[in-house]
């Protein structure tokens, strides 16, 4: 019995050692890149772990991974998306595939997969504030979403307490910058009555001071528009309409401004920093 398991051993030796003499011999390419191909369906993953989902989760995380920062092909990304999307199918509590998915997705056209990768780890990951944040930071900055924004930024708030004032602060900007003052003033009057900042309540005060002014100047604009059968040429012309007295004052010193179409927008401190 022990001279089998001496011979089997060895034996086995003398594979890996030709195995290793061969590919010492085989002429390598000067650069190889990784690229991405192939996507095997869910349930052929799991049984290439043998039944070990967490294990097929790491293996389409190694394989994202794996492929070189420099590559700049769609496809290779298209399938990386998938992959990223099974593992969070597969183990939603795995830290790599989030953070992975976070920093490369969204940047190379796969926004959608990088969002439900975010997602799921959100919901599983009930401790951890990265996932919402980076979802929030997607929403804004790749959907355009400053609702999806501020809710997800809130929701990274309540589960870090030492950052929850600059978190809330941001998303209390991003609701501001939405598209319906209304919903953002109950999201940040919820904000207000919940805060036990002073400061933090100030700020949100100064907020909702201005989602009323803009709420005001819109209505004197849909007014103005359906009596004059045009859009105003400059906020002073919607004075007197639905009610408006005067133009809005703006605590933070921002203001207003009307956009092509001739609707009121908010002036944020990007724009007020880019017209100086």
């Amino acid at each position: 019995m022990i001279w089998r398991s001496l011979a089997c051993a060895l034996l086995a030796w003398l594979v890996f050692a030709g195995a290793s003499q061969a590919l010492r011999e085989t002429e390598r390419l000067e650069k190889q890149t990784e690229l991405l191909r192939v996507r095997l369906p869910l349930p052929v993953q799991i049984a290439y772990s043998g039944g070990d989902a967490f294990l097929a989760a790491n293996i389409n995380v190694f394989r994202g991974m794996m492929v070189d920062a420099k590559v700049s092909e769609p496809e290779t990304y298209r399938i990386q998306a998938q992959l990223q999307a099974d593992a969070a199918w597969l183990n939603p509590w795995h830290e790599d595939n989030y953070y992975v998915g976070a920093a490369i997705l969204p940047w190379n056209g796969q926004v959608d997969a990088a969002q439900y990768v975010l997602k799921q780890a959100s919901m599983a990951r009930a401790w951890d504030m990265w996932p919402p944040f980076f979802y929030a930071f997607n929403a804004m900055y790749f959907e355009h979403d400053m609702n999806q924004a501020g809710e997800w930024a809130e929701l990274a708030a309540q589960r870090h307490p030492t950052n929850a004032g600059a978190l809330r602060d941001m998303a209390a900007k991003w609701y501001e910058r939405g598209d319906d003052p209304v919903f953002a003033l109950g999201i940040l009057n919820a904000m207000h009555e919940q805060s036990r900042d002073d400061n933090f309540r100030r700020l949100l005060e100064a907020r909702m001071q201005r989602l009323e002014g803009l709420r005001a100047l819109r209505s004197a604009q849909q007014a103005y528009q359906a009596e004059q059968g045009k859009p105003p040429a400059s906020l002073e012309d919607v004075v007197g309409y639905a009610g408006l007295a005067q133009l809005p004052h703006d605590p933070l010193m921002l203001g207003y401004v009307l956009d092509a179409a001739g609707v009121p927008q908010l002036v944020d401190h990007v724009a007020s920093r880019k017209s100086q």
